[in-house]
């Protein structure tokens, strides 16, 4: 009769212990990450009566959770990369549409500027045309520094939501080690953890893959470790390290991503990846800097060929031209983490040959090297990089003094500040230099078919340069500079002197003759305005391959490729992460027609059990009955 009694009392406890755990999911069935409860049965231990094993009823083990851990791990890291790639698509959305305003642009101003300086062309004697070209120029400039103004901004946005994402993942990661600490507490005094721990576990890892890429290790206690970047730990079962912000040593304006541990602070930026924090920092390198790099290159280019050429020309006054432009300077820029005593500085040398990166030397202990931040690739240098002989390379020029330490760094950024402090040098239509200093005339008596085809200023600081010059051909194929010795010369070569180069073209008369000499006032004379177009339109970067119009469209169009291939990954990557939670869900997400199902077959076995008891109650007094 006991057997009877225990196996119906037995499963009276099981089958009320799966009602309620069904109760429970049915309870959570829209509670954020819920995961389902399942009773486990099994059977309990026979027991022998006379020569027959007897059942003795169920056991309910536990109640366990419903979770595949292998589709929670795959979700997480679908959602990271889904997360890093929203915030960096989106972000750099915001600098496409800067960048190709139509009428706005940086495009669209470069052509104006180009229209206007064509307009002095067309009437270098015209006020007004002098006004608009100046309008233009500071245009040029204004829309420039306004670029980099809302570049600007945009960084310091995303410095500040770094700073937000790191505090949010310091909190979760304090989180993380009290809840192991709980989980592991449970465990040692009960043998078991309470699901709404592990629940609230898992929703806290959730979170935190969100805002950054995470490694999950879990240990035999229950409790989770957490690793970032190249493996550093973020907690450690019921320690966390304090995620952080440091100054950059070698930018003032920047900080950077620090884990600190143990009393030490380790520099994780680079080795972010995935979450919201992860697509902020790339989206800070990897769009962010180089689009400030390349406006300011293409700034720095737009002053130097400008300069160079104007200050060749002759303003209305018969002055020399002076630089149109100003921008600012390359920088050097030393860390304050150095051990070593060391400075460095760093001049243009060549704007064609600028490539918009930032580079780094770095001393091994016997040599200086240097490489790109932007790919990492090793750049040659000329010289040794003292005074006398600095180092040379991508049109820069670099001395390195004092007394380096192993490890120490110099950080070059040549283009990034060149808009900040630039500005129209010119301020008034007058001092436009549209002619040149020089003119040159063939003589009137003159019988062969040679004429003048170009007269360049090649050194506008050449003292001699507007003095009066004769040059004479005794023969079709010579020429006497002043009365000087007869030189060979053939039609159509350069005829360089006194800071000028004349080109003629056709074959010339013995005895026939040219001069050149001072264009007085230059009134009326285009030829410097119609150079200075014509460098406008140039190739004036990559060695002499891109013009600045090309530059400013690849521009555009390169952070707008970033922007859509962001976009469309994102879009991917957004499905993968939706399907991964899909299968999560299938398997710990709570389905209510089956829990009605089980509801129902819960109560029915519940029922039958009350039954198996009755029935055993009966018997009892049916016995009891037979005694009497």
């Amino acid at each position: 009769m006991s057997n009877l009694f225990v196996t119906g009392l037995s499963g009276l406890q099981a089958f009320q212990r799966a009602l309620d755990a069904t109760s429970q999911n049915i309870a959570n069935s829209n509670t954020e990450g819920y995961v389902r409860q399942r009773a486990d049965f099994s059977t309990r231990e026979s027991s022998l009566v006379g020569d027959v094993w007897l059942g003795s009823g169920v056991a309910v083990g536990r109640v366990r959770r419903v979770v595949n851990e292998f589709l929670a791990d795959q979700s997480r890291t679908a959602q990271s990369s889904a997360a890093r790639l929203e915030v960096f698509a989106n972000q750099s959305a915001r600098v496409t549409n800067l960048l190709g305003n139509a009428s706005g642009g940086l495009s669209s101003s470069l052509q104006r500027l180009q229209n206007a300086i064509e307009g002095v062309a067309a009437e270098p004697a015209s006020i007004a045309a002098r006004q608009v070209m100046l309008g233009e120029l500071e245009g040029a400039v204004t829309q420039l520094r306004s670029i980099d103004g809302r570049l600007r901004e945009f960084e310091s946005e995303t410095n500040g939501q770094i700073e937000a994402e790191v505090s949010t993942i310091d909190g979760l990661a304090s989180g993380l080690a009290a809840m192991n600490r709980e989980i592991a507490a449970a465990k040692a005094s009960t043998g078991g953890v309470p699901n709404e721990l592990m629940d609230e576990r898992d929703r806290l890892l959730d979170k935190l893959a969100s805002k950054v890429a995470v490694r999950f290790v879990p240990t035999d206690n229950g409790s989770v470790n957490v690793f970032v970047g190249q493996g550093q730990p973020l907690v450690l079962g019921e320690v966390a390290g304090r995620f952080g912000l440091q100054q950059d040593p070698a930018d003032g304006t920047r900080k950077r991503v620090v884990l600190r541990s143990d009393g030490t602070a380790f520099d994780i930026t680079a080795s972010l990846t995935g979450g919201a924090l992860g697509g902020l920092v790339d989206f800070r390198g990897q769009v962010l800097d180089s689009t400030r790099n390349e406006v300011g290159r293409i700034a720095t280019v737009l002053a130097a060929a400008l300069n160079d050429q104007h200050v060749k020309g002759i303003d209305l006054t018969g002055a020399p031209g002076v630089a149109l432009l100003s921008a600012g300077a390359p920088q050097a820029i030393v860390p304050s983490t150095n051990d070593g005593a060391l400075t460095a500085g760093v001049t243009l040398t060549d704007p064609r040959a600028l490539t918009g990166a930032d580079y780094q030397l770095s001393w091994s202990g016997t040599a200086w090297a240097a490489r790109r931040l932007d790919t990492g690739a090793t750049v040659p240098m000329a010289g040794n990089g003292s005074s006398g002989s600095p180092f040379v390379f991508d049109g820069l020029s670099v001395e390195v003094s004092g007394m380096p330490a192993v490890g120490d760094r110099v950080l070059l950024r040549p283009t990034r500040e060149a808009v900040q402090s630039m500005a129209v040098q010119v301020g008034t239509p007058a001092r436009i230099a549209a002619a040149l200093p020089v003119r040159a005339n063939a003589a009137v008596g003159n019988t062969g078919a040679a004429s003048v085809s170009a007269l360049e200023v090649q050194d506008p600081a050449h003292p001699d340069l507007r003095d009066a010059v004769s040059l004479s051909f005794p023969t079709a194929t010579t020429v006497s500079i002043d009365g000087g010795p007869v030189q060979p010369w053939a039609p159509g070569q350069a005829i360089d002197h006194n800071g000028w180069r004349l080109r003629i073209a056709g074959q010339p008369a013995a005895g026939d003759a040219f001069m050149v000499g001072d264009n007085g006032g230059g009134r009326g004379d285009n030829r410097n305005a119609l150079q200075l177009s014509e460098t406008l339109r140039g190739p004036l970067l990559e060695s002499g391959t891109v013009s600045l119009a090309d530059a400013a469209t690849r521009l555009v169009s390169g952070v707008g490729n970033i922007t859509q291939q962001a976009e469309r990954n994102q879009e991917v990557q957004q499905l993968v992460h939706q399907e991964s939670v899909k299968q999560r869900l299938s398997i710990s997400g709570v389905n209510l027609d089956e829990e009605a199902a089980n509801l129902l077959r819960y109560q029915q076995a519940y029922q039958a059990s009350a039954q198996v008891i009755r029935a055993a109650n009966e018997v009892f007094r049916m016995l009891i009955d037979v005694v009497r």
